[in-house]
């Protein structure tokens, strides 16, 4: 309220409630804050869980409409995703802080009877609103899916109201409100262009949503790895890079990026068993709820133990890994910056992390001793330079000794003569291909190793399709 006209204002509104001067048939009414966008009125007001769920829905008191070239004079909005309204309901079910934001919808200003209660500050005034019955019902233009996935939950804890099942979630529920802000538009040329406008703010990037969301099990786990690892603490990234220089130097640290949040949490979920079944984010949620339950069966833990357990695993085996293969080795002795790093070294980028990541996967899968692999893992060829000869089209070539075209791809510099590695792109094939070929490495290189290549296990991280055997050799 605005300090010195609260009480004059709550008079006004609790008046205006008990009946003002508006008495007619209506859809729905409230007192709200009117308010101006330039030349559009907007009226910002509070309604209950419960009404938006039973009464401000697209079944009776909202309207939408699958955006049609067509129509002139309808406007129209892009079409439901199903499985976007199912998260929403999911986290509306389960959280103890079920916000949503503000939900915008509109309607035509001349469809609308306005009552100004109060002025409480230059250009806003507290009114009392009414849809009479005989509007059309308004569209909604901001908050489509979150009017679908509320209105789902709803249904969902109040299908059975004595169950426990949803006890809790339907107390959260009763208990919230929603804001809504009203629009007092009808063009439908403006508010489709406002909607695209809407929709099209700038997206968090993947990384800082891995970083910031907890509500996935698998940003918990990123999030418990990257905080834990001695050597990937200050080097993930998840901010773009000002802010990240910026936070550093409060810290009284040197920004010093390697890998970015999104890379670690694959990682990480590869190493626990995914592997590079996750086609997915939604594909990799499925198959690590699977892990977590089934070792939280196992062990008799909760699934915050679990993933709290799992997580130092993982960390004990890449800060070990850290301190052998070489590039990593160099930086966790304070030898080599991580510029200095993604310039000579083929796992500098997200790909190659992968790769070692699910190696170690592998040799978790085939019950070997992680720290021999990954001992194993450090006698390979990682430096860029590290080529050999080769010959194509019967003229001689340079290649990376392991990772052509996987993790590099070698050209020659017409500049300095030379034939040098660069990236090779990183494509989901280029770098199963960079893992198999690890494998088959190590296999023939350290024979007890040989269980990774055993098709069980190759088909356990989804290297293999069931069936089809060992990876024909190139």
């Amino acid at each position: 309220m605005i300090p010195g006209k609260n009480e004059s204002t709550l008079d006004a509104a609790t008046e205006a409630l008990r009946g003002g001067s508006i008495s007619m048939p209506s859809k729905f009414e409230a007192i709200g804050f009117l308010s101006h966008a330039g030349t559009m009125g907007k009226i910002t007001f509070t309604v209950p869980f419960r009404d938006v769920a039973e009464r401000l829905t697209f079944d009776r008191l909202l309207a939408r409409h699958d955006f049609d070239t067509e129509s002139l004079t309808t406007p129209g909005q892009r079409d439901i995703s199903d499985k976007h309204a199912e998260k929403i309901r999911d986290f509306l079910t389960t959280s103890e802080r079920p916000y949503l934001g503000t939900l915008t919808i509109a309607i035509p200003e001349d469809q609308v009877k306005i009552e100004q209660l109060q002025q409480i500050a230059n250009n806003v005034w507290l009114v009392k609103f009414i849809v009479p019955s005989t509007s059309d019902h308004p569209i909604v233009e901001d908050g489509q899916h979150r009017v679908k996935g509320l209105t789902d939950a709803w249904r969902t804890v109040m299908e059975d109201p004595s169950s426990e099942e949803y006890a809790e979630a339907r107390e959260m529920l009763e208990k919230s409100s929603i804001e809504m802000t009203l629009l007092l538009e009808g063009e439908a040329s403006v508010l489709s262009t406002i909607f695209v406008k809407m929709a099209s703010t700038r997206p968090i990037s993947p990384s800082l949503i891995a970083i910031m969301d907890s509500s996935a099990v698998q940003n918990r786990l990123g999030q418990q790895v990257t905080r834990k690892s001695r050597y990937l603490s200050d080097r993930t990234a998840y901010l773009g890079a000002k802010a990240a220089h910026k936070l550093a130097a409060a810290k009284g640290r040197k920004y010093d990026p390697l890998y970015p949040a999104a890379a670690v949490r694959s990682a990480a979920a590869a190493i626990l068993g995914v592997g590079v079944r996750d086609r997915t984010p939604d594909q990799r949620e499925d198959i690590l709820h699977g892990i977590f339950e089934e070792r939280g069966r196992r062990e008799g833990r909760s699934q915050d133990q679990v993933i709290e357990a799992a997580s130092t695993e993982i960390v004990a085996i890449l800060d070990y890994a850290f301190t052998r293969v070489p590039g990593w080795k160099q930086m966790a002795a304070n030898h080599l910056s991580a510029a200095e790093f993604k310039a000579d070294y083929v796992h500098s980028a997200a790909a190659g992390l992968h790769v070692i990541a699910n190696v170690i996967a592998a040799a978790n899968v085939a019950g070997l001793d992680a720290r021999h692999v990954v001992d194993e893992l450090s006698k390979l060829p990682w430096r860029r330079d590290e080529l050999r000869e080769a010959s194509r089209d019967g003229e001689k070539i340079f290649v990376h000794q392991l990772f052509e075209d996987t993790l590099v791809r070698t050209s020659f510099d017409v500049k300095t003569g030379k034939w040098k590695a660069g990236q090779a792109g990183a494509t989901r094939g280029a770098y199963e291909e960079a893992i198999r070929k690890v494998i088959a490495t190590l296999s023939r290189q350290s024979p007890e190793l040989a269980h990774m290549q055993e098709q069980k296990v190759l088909s356990a991280l989804g290297l293999v399709t069931a069936g089809r055997g060992r990876p024909r050799k190139k």
